[in-house]
């Protein structure tokens, strides 16, 4: 009988997340990049059933977050777009990071459970963690782990919270003309979906998903207009402090000239004054 995963990559974009859904398609469908720039613009969707294996993968890639042609809002509307090919449910979230959590990816995995599913992801959610050489070494992955979360709290939260936080080391053709480091990855990726994450996620609330971001959004607008007000405010109070402290040292300058000016009559007065009497 043939086993269904669907997993669903999210990452930030120069990670390697289009990487690893051919990694674990074994296959070249999805468009990978050299560069720090996506090339999945839009959702792709694709089903794999890799020779010899009883599993069928259904992958879908999302745009990559840091994009600068994208805001949030516009990755948020994007990642609606993926809800049609996880309507029924999914199997894995899986987060691909090439290292240390940036704060940017601190931000997107808090939206991921506050605004886009609910706060269990976690529990269906793997950490790929790529470009690692070390992958094969499991004391060199757990000390890596280690120094991840020792990094700040808010990385520790999202570390413990999911599942499991699996390295990969995923080199191109140029690199290892045989693609024997793929392989292997595509074995260790496969096996963890096969075996780990036969539990079906369909969140409670997801059919809400298009009104939590919209009402996710008019907060943050209305958080952004507060903070611009508050900013204007302050401005506005420093160049009445400015203005004042100018005063200030006008006045005192002014005082300054009236004192030198006396002296010197006082002065010129005394010399007058000695003039005569000699």
């Amino acid at each position: 009988m043939t086993e269904k995963r669907t997993i669903l990559l999210l990452g930030r974009t120069g990670n390697g997340k289009s990487t690893i859904a051919n990694v674990i398609s074994n296959t070249n469908h999805f468009q990978e990049s050299e560069y720090g720039v996506s090339e999945t613009r839009e959702v792709e969707v694709g089903k794999f059933k890799v020779m010899s294996e009883d599993t069928e993968f259904h992958v879908v890639d999302t745009i990559g977050f840091g994009d600068t042609k994208f805001d949030e809002k516009q990755v948020l509307v994007k990642l609606t777009e993926a809800s049609e090919a996880i309507k029924n449910g999914l199997n894995q979230i899986l987060f691909v990071t090439s290292g240390r959590f940036t704060e940017e990816e601190v931000k997107v995995y808090n939206l991921l459970r506050t605004v886009f599913f609910a706060e269990d992801i976690g529990k269906y959610t793997t950490i790929i963690r790529t470009k690692f050489p070390s992958f094969r070494r499991v004391e060199k992955c757990w000390e890596d782990q280690e120094k991840m979360i020792a990094e700040s709290e808010n990385i520790a939260d999202i570390i413990r919270s999911c599942k499991k936080l699996i390295h990969v080391n995923n080199l191109t053709e140029d690199e290892d003309p045989e693609l024997r480091t793929r392989r292997e990855c595509g074995d260790i990726l496969r096996t963890h979906l096969k075996f780990n994450c036969k539990e079906v996620y369909l969140p409670s609330n997801f059919d809400e998903v298009n009104e939590r971001i919209k009402n996710h959004m008019s907060e943050k607008e209305k958080i952004q207009k507060q903070i611009s007000d508050l900013e204007e405010e302050m401005r506005q109070s420093e160049e009445k402090a400015r203005k004042a402290e100018e005063k200030a040292r006008n006045r005192y300058q002014e005082q300054i000239l009236v004192c030198d000016r006396g002296r010197y009559r006082s002065n010129d007065h005394e010399r007058r004054t000695s003039c005569k009497i000699m």
